[in-house]
């Protein structure tokens, strides 16, 4: 099979999953586990447009679990829904690695307690680094 083809098909399967799945980009939605000591500091740190990366990482109890991780501060900010992470495991594969972005900073001292955030979620994949390409660890 050539690589026209098989792309093509490739192509044809994603947008077929995209529409199963009902999944409609970008997609806002909240990060959750973001209570713990760590995360609030990291939160705390955060802004409006920080850029993200949504990473499918499985886990025993949880195999569809999907971190919210800031490129920025190159730290776990939380997690996103069971039902949101299976959607897009769904239509990316499994270990999928998506770009998203703070969408709006929520909460935090005096008010409230605690931090938290809104995100988006982008089927872009533009902010991963060139896995094939270490120069940039050369001296």
């Amino acid at each position: 099979m050539s690589m026209g083809l098989r792309t093509y098909f490739k192509n044809k399967l994603f947008a077929r999953r995209l529409r199963r799945s009902g999944l409609l980009f970008p997609i806002c939605t909240k990060i959750n586990g973001v209570a713990s000591t760590d995360r609030q500091g990291a939160l705390a740190q955060s802004a409006q447009g920080d850029d993200l990366q949504i990473v499918h990482t499985p886990l025993k109890k949880y195999p569809h679990n999907a971190y919210v991780y800031s490129i920025s501060l190159n730290r776990v900010l939380g997690y996103i829904d069971k039902e949101l992470a299976q959607k897009l495991q769904y239509v990316f594969g499994d270990n999928f690695c998506l770009d998203g972005e703070i969408c709006e900073m929520l909460g935090g001292p005096p008010q409230f307690d605690y931090y938290g955030c809104n995100i988006y979620i982008y089927e872009t994949k533009e902010l991963l680094k060139n896995v094939d390409d270490f120069s940039h660890l050369r001296s």
